[in-house]
């Protein structure tokens, strides 16, 4: 038997710890960003280019310090008060369902609101005494007298010809209004026109004569509604002259102070505006003497047509603005008009209010994906806003119909960076499935789940040690509990030269460390309390292992870790539920015989295979093929199973291990049972690495100590697997007594020879295996098996 212990692992390679004299003790450097050179040079680019479609999706696992960079980095930027806009909503007095959008330096926009309401309050003051000048009075006087003259003249016309023709004018009363009418005058006395019918039978008044005066009261009735319609329309070209004679009394005063207001403020915008406010005030005069004063309030009301919404003020703003919208809606992100009766109708643009992108224009918003891709109204206006750089106040439709509020204000201009947070596959999704999400987000910026283990890196580890522990007042570490920590580290990042960035899981590390570190009695949190924290998180979340181990000590679990057996193999799982994963081995068997259906996957058959399982399948089949069946067709019937297994088996890491077992079956060779077995292989019978390493080993080495320790028992990983060892100090202690072994391979041949103590025999010159090799043994039986079905054939 060839010696095997090439492959077997020395022990001082499994050993990995970190010793506190390893652990740089330097001088704090708080809040230092740790690691993720790639992200924050992402990041700068964007922010340094001021282009359109320059916005930045921040892509990497949650618990990196995504968010936390993200916002220090914006925070840090220099402020640029040129960037920034005190944006407000003016009343559009020709179309009031569209209000107007002005545009303000910092600071201004407040100033430019009490200066309209100075302007309205000094108006309000001086435009009653100028009714009082006596030029005005004078003109206003004979124009009242004119008017009052023609009415006279035509009335007093109107009344003699009345009465020649026998009529008087009477008041009636027309419910609660009184009408003009006419009456005929018998006997010197009016009397109605409904009594002349009487009048007519009794005799009083002739026939004649009644029809006399029906012809003449018809005429006349119509004289009379035309000479009031004729006062009306004389009385209203009376009212024209008055106003446009407050006009011309107003004016100077109305022009000097607007005018004034433009003189301090720039733009045409606004200079529009306050022409439009002047013909307003000119237009409204009456507002500005009162009269009536029981109508007060509502007058008061009406000077709300004046007022100056200001949406956006930035007249404190020191810093570049940057917001994160933790829990976006339509109306927290666009914005949106607050139910107020004082504010609807005509003033309902006192009630529109911004949202965080116009909150956040000059600097930056920041989101996350899940929150805006869950509302498609929110992404779709989100998209629509960035690519047309301007936005809109308005209440989305309903499922209900359109919005109650009609107002259509302009569109607002932004100048905004928004940073969109996610995951890898969201921005996979959306690059491909959305053609303008590329043109809108040009910038990934990508966050390392591991950053390189160097000394540099875990004085950065200290560093956030020891703020975590200052800001949320827990117990600061000792040098060995820093240790334990960046021990932690390296563990979570699956490489001995890697450390995780993972910060919140290693922040979670510290608060549980401190608080058994407390119960304890402890001052500081030294390694003892973070073991302490690391294993009473894993009570807590191992209870399917501790039902797992329940089942094997039972024997419902049927589970060999020692002695031989053909056609099963112990493979290596990680059962991983998010938050805890522990590795346990399981249990595959193949049976093989004649026929041409090739290799059943029995998980796939029942749809309990993933598709890289699938694939591991299918690869194992061209390794068989191309090793074996070079000059006769492989012609077996073989059934590969996970045995027990009642869930989802994916992933191609038991490739190696389902090749291992067929080659037993195939050539009836004895497999050993005390060795489980993990890796990917590829159709060279190359021996891949696989993921979750550590847990595969601790949770067979676990197994075999519940089922008995004999000394002989260990795993076989890919050597490419090495710099992944990360092992619980039990492990390690176990396998430096040479109580629990580690075998390294680097192919399918290294595998079998370990599992059979068998060489695995390579081709000679004539081309064949030689007969006592495993590969040998196999090539023969896979020759018999074509022969037999051939001949049954």
């Amino acid at each position: 038997m060839q010696s095997i212990s090439r492959f077997r692992l020395n022990p001082t390679v499994a050993l990995f710890s970190i010793s506190p004299d390893e652990v740089p003790e330097d001088k704090y450097r708080p809040g230092r960003i740790i690691g993720q050179p790639r992200a924050i040079q992402a990041l700068e680019l964007a922010l340094a280019i001021h282009a359109k479609g320059y916005n930045v999706y921040a892509a990497g696992y949650s618990g990196t310090g995504k968010r936390s960079t993200i916002i220090r980095i914006l925070k840090e930027q220099p402020f640029v008060p040129e960037r920034l806009r005190d944006i407000t909503i003016v009343n559009n007095f020709p179309q009031p369902d569209r209000p107007r959008v002005l545009y303000f330096s910092p600071g201004d926009a407040g100033r430019f609101r009490r200066r309209i309401q100075d302007a309205i309050a000094e108006l309000r003051d001086n435009i009653p005494g100028l009714l009082e000048q006596a030029w005005y009075r004078e003109r206003r006087d004979e124009i009242m007298r004119q008017t009052e003259q023609q009415e006279t003249d035509w009335l007093g016309e109107f009344e003699s010809k009345v009465n020649k023709q026998g009529f008087t004018i009477v008041q009636i009363k027309d419910g609660e209004d009184e009408r003009s009418d006419l009456s005929p005058l018998v006997d010197g006395e009016p009397r109605p026109v409904e009594e002349m019918s009487a009048l007519v039978q009794s005799g009083a008044v002739s026939e004649k004569r009644w029809g006399e005066l029906r012809t003449a009261y018809y005429q006349l009735m119509d004289q009379m509604n035309g000479i009031f319609v004729a006062l009306r329309r004389d009385r209203l070209r009376a009212e024209t002259r008055l106003r446009e004679l407050q006009r011309e009394a107003m004016n100077p005063l109305v022009s000097a102070t607007i005018t004034a207001i433009g003189e301090d403020f720039v733009g045409e915008e606004i200079h529009e505006y306050l022409q439009l406010l002047q013909q307003d005030i000119l237009d409204n005069l009456a507002l500005f003497i009162p009269e009536d004063t029981t109508k007060a309030a509502e007058m008061e009301q009406e000077f709300l047509r004046y007022e100056v919404n200001i949406v956006i003020d930035h007249t404190n703003t020191t810093r570049t603005p940057v917001i994160f919208e933790s829990h976006p809606d339509y109306h927290k992100l666009f914005g949106a008009q607050e139910a107020n009766p004082d504010h609807e109708g005509r003033f309902g643009f006192l009630s529109l209010r911004s949202g965080s992108l116009l909150s956040a224009s000059g600097g930056y918003l920041v989101l996350r994906a899940d929150d805006v891709l869950s509302q498609e109204e929110l992404w779709h206006s989100l998209k629509r806003a960035l690519q047309d750089e301007v936005t809109e106040i308005r209440t989305p439709p309903t499922p209900y119909g359109p919005p109650a509020q009609s107002l259509n204000p302009d569109p607002i201009t932004l100048n905004v960076k928004v940073i969109l947070m996610g995951s890898e596959q969201i921005y996979d999704l959306l690059f491909y499935q959305d053609e303008e999400f590329g043109k809108l987000f040009k910038v990934l910026s990508e966050f390392d789940s591991v950053m390189e283990h160097t000394d540099d890196t875990r004085r950065a580890y200290v560093d956030f040690i020891r703020m975590i522990c200052e800001e949320e007042k827990l117990l600061t570490c000792t040098a060995d509990g820093n240790a334990a920590v960046i021990e932690y580290g390296v563990r979570l990042s699956e490489f001995r030269d890697k450390l995780s960035t993972r910060f919140s899981l290693v922040a979670d590390l510290l608060r549980e460390g401190s608080h058994w570190a407390k119960q304890d009695k402890k001052k500081q949190i030294d390694r003892e309390a973070v073991e302490r924290a690391r294993e009473m998180r894993r009570y807590l979340h191992n209870l399917p292992e501790e039902k797992y181990d329940e089942q094997i000590s039972s024997g419902e679990m049927i589970l060999q870790v020692d002695g031989e057996r053909i056609g099963a193999i112990n493979g290596l799982s990680v059962l991983d539920r998010g938050y805890y994963a522990f590795g346990r081995p399981m249990l595959i068997t193949a049976r093989v015989a004649p026929g041409s259906d090739g290799i059943i996957n029995i998980e796939r058959e029942s749809g309990l295979s993933g598709e890289l399982h699938d694939k591991g399948v299918y690869i194992i089949q061209g390794f068989l093929q191309a090793t074996f069946a070079t000059d006769f067709p492989l012609s077996i019937n073989a059934s590969i199973g996970f045995e027990q297994s009642y869930v989802e088996v994916d992933g191609d890491s038991a490739s190696s291990t389902e090749i291992y077992v067929l080659l037993s079956a195939i050539g009836n060779l004895p497999l050993r049972q005390d060795l489980a077995v993990t890796g990917s292989v590829n159709q060279f019978g190359q021996i891949q690495p696989v993921g979750g390493i550590s847990e595969k080993i601790e949770g067979f080495y676990a197994t075999c100590k519940l089922m008995g320790l004999t000394g002989t028992q260990g795993v076989i990983i890919p050597r490419t697997n090495i710099q992944n060892l990360i092992l619980s100090r039990e492990v390690q202690e176990a396998v430096l007594a040479e109580q629990f072994s580690i075998f390294a391979i680097d192919s399918v041949d290294d595998g079998i020879e370990v599992l059979t103590g068998k060489p695995a025999g390579q081709r000679n010159q004539d081309g064949h295996f030689p007969k006592n090799t495993v590969n040998g043994i196999v090539e023969r039986r896979l020759r018999q098996m074509a022969g037999q079905v051939k001949d049954f054939s």
